[in-house]
C-alpha cells in the first residue's frame, strides 16, 4: 500500500482479496489497470496458501470469459521455488514477475512504474473522452452570441476540455421532445471572420462528429428586405468576396464568381416549420430578458453571404444584389465557413444550418443594442429547427 500511496493512488482506488476465490469475484464486477498477485496463495481463506494459487487465477483468467481481464499483471513472491515455477507462465503473457524481501528494491520499482503509467493515462484518457453530439453549436463571438445561446438553450452547460485543443468547448443535454434528450456541445472562435470561423468549425467536427451543425449568432440586414431583430436562416451562403479582379481602361473591376452552398431539403423543411410558428416566435421574443424590438419577432429563409470585412456602406447591400445574388437578405462573416467544413467533414456528414438575426443594416447607423436579443433569438430558433431533425 505504501508504494501506491508514495505514486499518488488511494487506498480508495484499491481492493484488495487474500484468496483465489474473492479476486474471482472481484473481477466479475470490476475493471482493473492492474492486478497485483502473490503467487504463494490459497483457494479459499480456510484454505492453506499454496506455490500455485497465483496461477490458478492466471488459469481462470484465461479459460473464463465472464472475467474482467486486467491491463497489467504483477506477480510477487519471496519464494524463489515459486518464483521458477511462474516465470514460464507470466512470460507468455508478457507480465511482469518479482521477487519481493526487505533486500530486494525491483518489485517497488516495477509497480510505482505501473502505477505511474495508469495515473497518467487515465489523466489523458479523462481530458480526451469526447462525447459525440448531436447539435454543434458555433458562434463568431463568446460575447454577446455564445453568452446568450446558453441562455437560450440551457442554465446547465458544462466546459468540456480537449487535450491539445485551447479552444473552450461547452456541453448541455437539452429535451428535443417528451422522454429524449439531445447533447449539445457549443463553442465560439477567438474571433470574427471566415478563417477563424472555418478552423474552429473544422476541428469541432473532428472532435464531436455532431449530427448537425449551427451557426447562430448576428448579421447585417438588408434594409427593406429584413427588419431589425429579423431572424434569417440562410437558404444559401457564400463569399462575395470571391471572384477576380481585372484592370482595364476604366481601371480596376470585381468580378464575382461565387460557389453557393443551399441549405439542405431536410433542414430547410424544419426551418419552414419553425418560423411559420408564430406563437412559438412570440414566446421566444416575450422569454428574451433585455431590450428587445417593438416589432414581433418573425423569421425567413433567405440568402446569405459572407465576407471577410465588416461592412458599414449603405450602398453595398444594393451593389451585391445587382451583380450576384437578387434576394439577397443579410450578410456576415462567417457563415459560409462554417458551411464549407460541415461539408468537408468526414462521413456521416452533418446538416449544416445557419440561423443569424438582424441587429443592423450594414450602414453608417451602425446599433448595437439589440445584438443579445438577436444572439438569443436566433439561438432558440436554431434550436427549435435542429430538435425537428433528431
Amino acid at each position: 500500500m505504501k508504494v501506491f500511496s508514495k505514486a499518488g493512488i488511494s487506498e480508495d482506488a484499491i481492493d484488495t482479496s487474500g484468496c483465489v476465490v474473492g479476486a474471482v469475484e472481484l473481477l466479475k464486477t470490476h475493471k482493473y489497470g492492474l492486478l497485483v498477485l502473490d503467487l504463494v496463495l490459497p483457494t479459499r481463506l480456510s484454505d492453506e496458501p499454496s506455490e500455485t494459487g497465483g496461477s490458478r487465477l492466471l488459469t481462470e483468467l484465461d479459460r473464463n470469459e465472464g472475467l474482467n481481464r486486467p491491463e497489467h499483471i504483477v506477480g510477487l513472491t519471496v519464494s524463489s521455488e515459486a518464483l521458477s515455477k511462474a516465470e514460464p507462465e507470466f512470460s507468455r503473457g508478457l507480465w511482469s514477475i518479482a521477487r519481493y524481501g526487505p533486500d530486494a528494491i525491483e518489485w517497488k520499482e516495477t509497480l510505482t512504474e505501473k502505477a505511474r503509467y495508469l495515473l497518467a493515462r487515465n489523466a489523458t484518457d479523462e481530458a480526451e473522452v469526447i462525447t459525440e453530439c448531436d447539435v454543434l453549436f458555433i458562434c463568431a463571438l463568446a460575447r454577446p452570441e455564445l453568452s446568450q445561446l446558453k441562455i437560450a438553450i440551457s442554465s446547465k452547460f458544462e466546459e468540456l476540455q480537449v487535450v491539445g485543443d485551447h479552444a473552450r468547448y461547452f456541453k448541455a443535454e437539452v429535451e428535443i421532445s417528451t422522454g429524449k434528450s439531445g447533447r449539445i456541445v457549443a463553442c465560439s472562435a477567438p474571433s470574427m471572420g471566415l478563417t477563424a470561423a472555418a478552423a474552429l468549425a473544422t476541428k469541432a467536427c473532428a472532435h464531436f462528429k455532431p449530427k448537425i451543425v449551427v451557426m447562430s449568432g448576428i448579421c447585417a440586414g438588408r434594409k427593406g428586405e429584413v427588419q431589425f431583430g429579423e431572424c434569417i436562416v440562410a437558404s444559401t451562403t457564400w463569399d462575395y468576396g470571391s471572384g477576380k479582379f481585372i484592370g482595364s481602361e476604366m481601371g480596376v473591376q470585381f468580378f464575382a464568381n461565387p460557389y453557393q452552398l443551399p441549405i439542405d431539403p431536410r433542414a430547410q423543411s424544419a426551418a419552414e416549420a419553425v418560423l411559420g410558428d408564430q406563437a412559438g416566435l412570440d414566446r421566444i421574443h416575450d422569454s428574451f430578458q433585455g431590450a428587445k424590438p417593438d416589432n414581433r419577432l418573425r423569421g425567413t429563409l433567405a440568402p446569405l453571404a459572407s465576407g471577410a470585412a465588416v461592412q458599414a456602406n449603405g450602398e453595398f447591400f444594393e451593389a451585391l444584389a445587382q451583380k450576384q445574388v437578387r434576394k439577397v437578405a443579410g450578410i456576415d462573416m462567417e457563415a459560409f465557413a462554417v458551411c464549407w467544413a460541415a461539408r468537408e467533414a468526414t462521413e456521416p456528414k452533418p446538416i449544416c444550418i445557419i440561423v443569424k438575426s438582424v441587429a443592423d443594416f450594414a450602414d453608417e447607423e451602425k446599433a448595437d443594442g439589440i445584438q443579445e436579443y438577436c444572439s438569443f433569438t436566433s439561438a432558440a430558433i436554431a434550436l427549435d429547427i435542429a430538435r425537428r431533425l433528431l
